[in-house]
């Protein structure tokens, strides 16, 4: 029985290589293949029969292989492609019961150089094209559902291959599902992430299909469309299929490449993917111990990147919001992102192991010692009515050039110039780094980090909820800690520590008959 469908694909051997303006031969090969795609189609015995004979996988590669190159002004274009179409949907077929033969015998190359060949010199977009492609990319997505086991040929044709469609993503329904399906199984390969986040002048494919399919949907924009999609409980097949293909980008290595290339080349694009990322890491909290690692890897690098430029922002006093809306954003993402990564050991670690209390502490002190403090003052009615603004070391700041540059004097909105909302991320991390770990207490205290944690101990509408935050990480560091405790005690005394701060984190100033000042948690008495 296989000796018969064997010889048929065979003809198609030999009649796709000619060069032939004659439309009959072709019309003969797709009159003995339908029989058998049919069939392969409906007796699930038949089709495994077939897709388990490497023979018949073999014929196919010929045939493909053969297969020359489609002319736009050839009068038997449509038909050459249906043709191939035809076998196309027979591999389909059979790539359903057996993915390991057509992939030992690198047909997933075969088939993506088949079809660059046929339409590439002479690309139309036409229905005959746009069904061969889908037939093309069902057959490898059915291939790749196991395993991907490609080599670096493979990967290059496959690169052509993706970027042929689009332009047609946010046009075409019939094209969009089965390219984005075979795109998900792609992005599991570490190879394939590496080569599609490779840092290069050519078509990003990447940020084309999210710039693509973010435009079919009805939201004003990409970010508000990722930010709907992380807080919606019910989303449809392509909202999923999107989310697990940048699931799989911003747990990968490779991002930080792209990210780096990006932040040099074009602010814009970085900005996008980094929000992105931001979403869909922060909306997730299930993440396993080598997705942890492949987000720290690129996030921890870029804020080791930013906060050295934001500190030399600062030293320069340049004062200008465009370069200071680019550090503020960029920082406030990587911070938001390990702070909600901060509670698993694995980051907590990842951060040690790299000097990144050391860092946020550093951090911590730059922006302290550069940042306005600010107190709104609020009518009945909500609105601001004024504003007190003081500096470190607690002066009040009355200069109208320096409040201008952090304030909008005529909306009150605070200025990226005075990187709102940054401290409170850091205390966080503070906080998740020092529960219950005596060694980082203590480490905190050794490069004057308590100190910095205290002097934040109060409201300041640049960083809401910081006062709540940083008492919860005083508690932290003071708890089972009798030399922070000691710190803290002293300090009390001359006044340098607010008493409410210190009754808010549940401890209270102990005075002993030999004069000695301690600290002692209030749930011991």
């Amino acid at each position: 029985m296989i000796v018969e469908e064997i010889t048929v694909i065979s003809q198609f051997a030999r009649i796709l290589g000619e060069d032939t303006n004659s439309s009959e031969a072709y019309q003969l090969l797709l009159t003995l293949l339908d029989p058998i795609v049919r069939r392969s189609s409906q007796d699930d015995e038949y089709r495994q029969s077939l897709a388990n004979a490497e023979d018949v996988w073999k014929s196919l590669k010929k045939a493909l292989q053969n297969s020359r190159n489609s002319d736009t002004k050839h009068e038997v274009r449509s038909i050459h492609l249906r043709c191939l179409r035809g076998l196309f949907i027979l591999m389909r077929n059979l790539s359903v019961g057996n993915q390991i033969i057509p992939q030992h015998l690198q047909l997933p190359k075969v088939v993506a150089d088949t079809f660059i060949n046929a339409v590439m010199n002479s690309i139309c977009y036409d229905n005959m094209e746009i069904s061969l492609y889908v037939a093309a990319a069902s057959f490898l997505y059915n291939v790749t559902k196991i395993t991907i086991n490609f080599d670096k040929e493979a990967f290059e044709s496959l690169d052509s291959f993706l970027r042929y469609p689009l332009i047609l993503l946010n046009k075409s329904e019939e094209i969009l599902h089965p390219y984005m399906m075979l795109f998900l199984n792609l992005t599991y390969s570490d190879e394939f992430l590496c080569r599609l986040l490779k840092p290069a002048v050519q078509v990003d494919t990447l940020y084309e299909l999210l710039m693509r399919v973010t435009s079919m949907q009805d939201h004003s924009n990409d970010q508000n469309y990722w930010a709907y999609l992380s807080n919606k409980d019910e989303i449809n097949t392509l909202d999923m299929l999107l989310l697990k293909i940048f699931t799989n980008v911003v747990t990968s290595e490779s991002l930080g490449s792209y990210l780096q290339f990006a932040r040099a080349n074009d602010h814009k694009k970085f900005l996008k993917i980094l929000r992105i990322s931001q979403l869909i890491i922060t909306s997730y909290e299930n993440w396993n111990k080598f997705q942890l690692i492949g987000i720290m890897s690129w996030c921890f690098t870029l804020l080791q990147q930013t906060a050295q430029e934001t500190k030399e922002y600062f030293l320069q006093k340049l004062e200008e919001e465009h370069k200071a809306e680019f550090l503020h954003e960029s920082l406030n993402i990587c911070l938001d992102i390990i702070s909600n990564l901060s509670v698993s050991d694995h980051v907590q670690q990842y951060i040690l192991s790299y000097n990144g209390l050391e860092l946020l502490i550093s951090l911590l002190r730059t922006l302290q010692e550069n940042l306005i403090r600010i107190n709104f003052y609020k009518g009945i009615d909500g609105s601001i009515k004024s504003l007190r603004a003081t500096d470190y070391q607690g002066i009040k700041i009355d200069d109208k050039k320096i409040l201008d540059c952090r304030i909008d004097p005529a909306s009150y909105q605070i200025r990226a110039c005075n990187f709102p909302g940054c401290k409170s991320f850091i205390i966080e991390i503070l906080a998740s780094l020092t529960y219950e770990n005596h060694i980082i207490q203590d480490i905190v205290r050794e490069i004057h980090g308590l100190e910095l944690v205290l002097s934040n101990c109060l409201i300041d509408d640049n960083d809401p909820f910081i006062k709540e935050r940083s008492i919860i990480c005083v508690k932290f560091l003071l708890k089972g800690n009798a030399a922070n405790q000691d710190f803290v005690a002293q300090l009390e005394t001359k006044n340098s520590v607010p008493d409410e701060t210190l009754s808010d984190a549940g401890y209270e100033v102990k005075i002993g008959a030999d004069g000695k000042v301690s600290l002692k948690s209030k749930n011991q008495f």
